[in-house]
């Protein structure tokens, strides 16, 4: 499935954006990739296009897609791309990336874990993660 970024947003903004949302990041030249484990040999796969450039422009691409992993030696998998999973994955990503800091990242790591977070999703995290 298909998205678009919403605004103009630092690359380092979309990265801590993907990890407050529990993904693992991998950054390419031209391209910044997300993966989040889902049940049964599953994953959420999110390509964005960054043009390799510092500033992602508004409208570059969201690619997300559902890996369906098996045990092939060579990595080959199967994989989803349309579904309600899919589409209320996406637009929790387009949310999260409307929050992002346009100009740098206001961010911070959770005392307990050392989670890189934004700084105003820290509070919720502690309340929801680590409570007293």
């Amino acid at each position: 499935m298909l998205g678009q970024v919403p605004r103009k947003v630092r690359r380092q903004s979309l990265e801590v954006a993907f990890r407050s949302m529990g993904y693992r990041t991998k950054g390419e030249p031209f391209e910044l990739h997300g993966y989040r484990e889902l049940r049964g040999r599953r994953r959420f796969h999110a390509k964005i296009e960054t043009f390799g450039a510092e500033v992602v422009p508004k409208a570059a691409t969201i690619d997300l897609h559902i890996d369906r992993l098996n045990s092939d030696p060579l990595g080959r998998h199967g994989y989803e791309v349309d579904g309600t999973a899919i589409q209320d994955e996406l637009d929790r990503i387009m949310r999260t990336f409307d929050a992002a800091s346009r100009s740098g990242t206001a961010r911070t790591s959770c005392p307990e874990c050392g989670k890189e977070l934004f700084s105003d999703h820290l509070e919720n995290h502690m309340k929801i993660e680590h409570p007293l």
